[in-house]
């Protein structure tokens, strides 16, 4: 029986039977799958604020939150950083509330304001090029997604895994005046790259996606973890050669480092404003008894006490998909059938939600770059995975709602 691999005719290779009895389907299924699947996740996130239920509709306050003023203000004017309370930073009530000793917006990453600067220069507004490329960047990462994982799927179940992958927890943010979907699409590109052995480009996306949002750092080691695995049938010499391609789609924190050295003379600026959020959030292992029993995380009291077990349920598919497509994945690996295309995204799922445990990262915005996992569940019993489909949607679209009426930050 003919093996299908994108990993090397050295590397191992799953058999995988159920697509080798059909032929890839052409690009304009997979554009009219992509249109479908963005349609109906645009509907899904919008679905519970009236205002914004209307597809297509392009009314730009609808996606402006309190975060989107920083990236359109480093659009506009760069990144600033400097000590509170000095004449450039006045203190104001804020930074009495959270003590803070940092001010600036240097704490936000410039990748995406870059973006919307240089699409700012063709005439567009600031925030009507944010949502652009948000809408865009969304499309272009289910595209990837049906291109590399779903061109073999008959049409129903492709469709599922597309529309799972764009109602992901936290995608809400894709659509918004924000860079997670900018960043989700350079990771889904990098996973791409890695499957074909273009480690060079897999490692100038997973940069790119760096330097847009942090959580994409966690994806990044994920990755690296994948090719280390994919790498071990192929002797040290290949697992060093592979660990360091994937570290080096971490060069965004040189860069970043470097840029804030030249621009304030500390390169330690980003780390040292975000250190502020840390300590009020309180964001430590700790954080998942106040999820789940307290229910008094700071998302979950904006929310009000009726709607935070919607923040605890989130969670939940937060951690269980990524974690079900590790089994999978396992599971695979155990039946000798080492599969890069599902390796990669797993690893990079796992690895950004153990990241999110350890770290000050809240669950309602960055979680969404581990979406790619959910390509693991491909081939799962079509009810099943529609059953999935439909309990995310419920959650995604109920907790959206705290992001359309600012609950979310």
């Amino acid at each position: 029986m003919t093996t299908i691999s994108h990993v090397g005719s050295n590397e191992p290779s799953p058999v995988r039977p159920f697509i080798e009895k059909r032929q890839s389907t052409g690009i304009g299924s997979g554009l009219a799958l992509t249109i479908a699947a963005w349609l109906c996740s645009r509907i899904v996130v919008g679905a519970a604020w009236g205002p914004a239920r209307n597809p297509f509709s392009f009314d730009t306050s609808q996606w402006v939150h309190s975060d989107s003023i920083n990236y359109l203000g480093i659009a506009a004017h760069g990144r600033v950083f400097g000590r509170c309370g000095t004449p450039a930073f006045p203190a104001n009530a804020l930074v009495h509330l959270w003590h803070l000793k940092w001010c600036g917006n240097a704490g936000w990453l410039p990748g995406y304001p870059w973006l919307m600067a240089a699409t700012h220069w063709s005439g567009i507004s600031l925030p009507d090029a944010g949502v652009i490329i948000s809408w865009v960047a969304t499309a272009v990462a289910i595209f990837l997604v049906w291109f590399e994982w779903g061109r073999d799927l008959p049409a129903t179940r492709a469709f599922a895994v597309l529309l799972l992958f764009g109602i992901f927890p936290g995608s809400v943010y894709n659509f918004a005046v924000f860079p997670t979907s900018s960043a989700l699409a350079c990771v889904v590109a990098a996973i791409l790259a890695a499957t074909r052995k273009r480690f060079l480009t897999m490692a100038l996306l997973m940069t790119l996606a760096g330097l847009c949002y942090p959580t994409a750092w966690f994806t990044a080691l994920g990755l690296t973890g994948g090719l280390i695995l994919v790498a071990l049938p192929l002797g040290r010499t290949a697992i060093v050669q592979r660990a360091l391609w994937g570290l080096a789609g971490l060069s965004s924190l040189l860069i970043i480092g470097i840029l804030d050295q030249i621009a304030f003379g500390q390169p330690l600026a980003y780390w040292v404003l975000d250190s502020n959020a840390a300590d009020s959030l309180r964001a430590t292992v700790h954080q998942l008894y106040q999820i789940f029993v307290s229910r008094d995380t700071i998302e979950q009291k904006q929310m009000g006490r009726r709607s935070a077990p919607i923040y605890s349920l989130q969670v939940v598919i937060a951690l269980a998909i990524p974690i079900a497509g590790v089994a999978v994945t396992a599971r695979q690996w155990l039946r000798n059938r080492r599969d890069a295309l599902n390796i990669y995204p797993a690893m990079v799922g796992f690895t950004l939600i153990v990241g999110l445990v350890f770290t000050n990262n809240t669950w309602n915005r960055g979680v969404v770059l581990a979406a790619p996992c959910v390509v693991c569940l491909r081939r799962v019993p079509l009810p099943l995975l529609w059953a999935i489909v439909l309990v995310v949607a419920g959650t995604t679209a109920l907790i959206s709602r705290s992001f359309f009426n600012g609950s979310f930050y």
